[in-house]
C-alpha cells in the first residue's frame, strides 16, 4: 500500500474542507456551540466515513459522467452545475475571510486580494502540485491548533444533537466529495480504508480542539481568534486560519478551472474570472456570508451526499437487469442457429 499517496488524497480532501469557517471557530461554534463537543466530534468521524463512500463510488461517478445516454448527460450537467456554482460562493467566502483574518491579526491589508490572485494561479496548474501543497499545509494547521489549544480549559460536554451533526457535515463535504470524485484514480480495500481512518480521527480532534479553544467565544466572529488575543497567541491563530483558507482556496480554484476546462473555457480566461470575483469578495463582511451562504451549502452537500450514496446502487440494480435481459435473449440466438 502506497502510504504517502494515500496521506496525500486524505489532506486533499481534507484541505478542501478545513477553511475559514472551521479555522475561526465560527462554523463550529454556529453549529455546535449549544449542542455539546460530542455532536462535534461525531460530525468529524461521519466525514471521515463519508470520504471513504465518496471514494467507492468514484467509480460510478466516472461511469454517470462519460455515459452516452443524453438523459444522464443532462443529469449530470446539472449536478455538476449546482456544484461549480457552490464552490465559487465557497470561493468568495474564503477571499473575504482572509482578508478580514490578517488584517486583524497582522494589521497587513490586501491580503485577500493577492492571495485570491495567487490561488487563481494555481487553479491552472496540474492536481499534483495540490497536493505537495495540502501534504504541508494540513499537519502545520494540526500542530497550531495544539499549540492553541494547549493555553485553553477543555472540558466535555455530553450534549448530542443528531440534527446538528448532520447539518455540519452536509455544510463541509460537498467540497470534499466533489474533489474526490473528480480524481481520476482508483483505490484498493485497503486503501480506502487507510485514508477513511486517518481523515476521521484528523476531523475528531481538530473539532475538538477547535471547539475547546472556541467556546469561550462562541457570540463572536472569529472565536479563535479573540482566544488568541487573550493569550498574546494572535500571531498562531493568523497563521491557522490563513492556511486553513489557503488549502480551501486552492481547492476551489481547482475544480472551477479544472470544470471549465471541460467545455473548453481557456485557464486564462478561468483564472482572469476567478480574480473578479476575489475582487467581489472583498466588498463582503465574512461573518455575514458563513450564516447566510453556508446554510445554502449545506443543503446541496446532503444532496449530493444522497446522490452519490444511490448512484452506485441505482447503477447495480441497471446493470442487473441488463444481465437478465442479455441471458434471456442468448438462448434464442442459440435457438436459431
Amino acid at each position: 500500500m502506497k502510504v504517502l499517496k494515500c496521506l496525500q488524497i486524505s489532506f486533499i480532501y481534507i484541505g478542501a474542507i478545513i477553511g475559514a469557517g472551521f479555522a475561526t471557530g465560527r462554523e463550529v461554534m454556529l453549529y455546535f456551540g449549544d449542542s455539546g463537543i460530542l455532536s462535534g466530534v461525531v460530525a468529524g468521524l461521519l466525514m471521515g466515513a463519508l470520504c471513504g463512500l465518496f471514494l467507492l463510488s468514484a467509480k460510478s461517478y466516472r461511469r454517470l459522467k462519460h455515459s452516452r445516454r443524453k438523459s444522464v448527460r443532462a443529469l449530470f450537467a446539472v449536478i455538476k452545475s449546482m456544484l461549480w456554482l457552490c464552490t465559487l460562493v465557497s470561493f468568495i467566502c474564503m477571499v473575504s475571510g482572509c482578508e478580514e483574518i490578517i488584517t486583524s491579526a497582522y494589521g497587513i491589508k490586501n491580503v485577500g486580494l493577492w492571495t485570491g490572485i495567487f490561488v487563481s494561479a494555481l487553479g491552472v496548474c496540474e492536481m499534483s502540485v495540490m497536493r505537495k501543497l495540502n501534504a504541508v499545509i494540513v499537519p502545520m494547521i494540526m500542530v497550531l491548533l495544539l499549540i492553541l489549544s494547549a493555553r485553553s480549559n477543555f472540558f466535555v460536554d455530553a450534549g448530542f444533537a443528531p440534527s446538528k451533526v448532520l447539518g455540519y457535515c452536509g455544510m463541509n463535504i460537498m467540497m470534499g466529495g466533489y474533489i474526490i470524485a473528480e480524481q481520476e484514480e482508483s483505490f484498493s480495500g485497503k486503501q480506502i480504508l487507510f485514508i477513511t481512518c486517518v481523515t476521521a480521527i484528523f476531523f475528531a480532534i481538530s473539532i475538538a480542539l477547535v471547539y475547546s479553544v472556541s467556546s469561550e467565544f462562541k457570540n463572536f466572529s472569529m472565536p479563535i481568534f479573540e482566544f488568541s488575543k487573550q493569550h498574546n497567541m494572535k500571531s498562531v491563530s493568523g497563521l491557522i486560519i490563513y492556511l486553513a483558507i489557503f488549502s480551501t482556496l486552492i481547492g476551489c480554484a481547482k475544480l472551477i478551472c479544472q470544470e471549465n476546462a471541460e467545455v473548453k473555457i481557456s485557464g486564462a480566461f478561468s483564472a482572469g474570472t476567478l480574480i473578479v470575483f476575489t475582487l467581489l469578495a472583498l466588498k463582503f463582511d465574512f461573518a455575514t456570508l458563513v450564516d447566510y451562504c453556508y446554510p445554502i451549502i449545506g443543503y446541496v452537500g446532503i444532496g449530493y451526499t444522497a446522490f452519490t450514496i444511490l448512484l452506485p446502487i441505482v447503477l447495480s440494480i441497471v446493470d442487473g437487469k441488463e444481465r437478465r435481459v442479455h441471458r434471456k435473449a442468448t438462448p434464442r440466438i442459440e435457438e436459431r442457429s
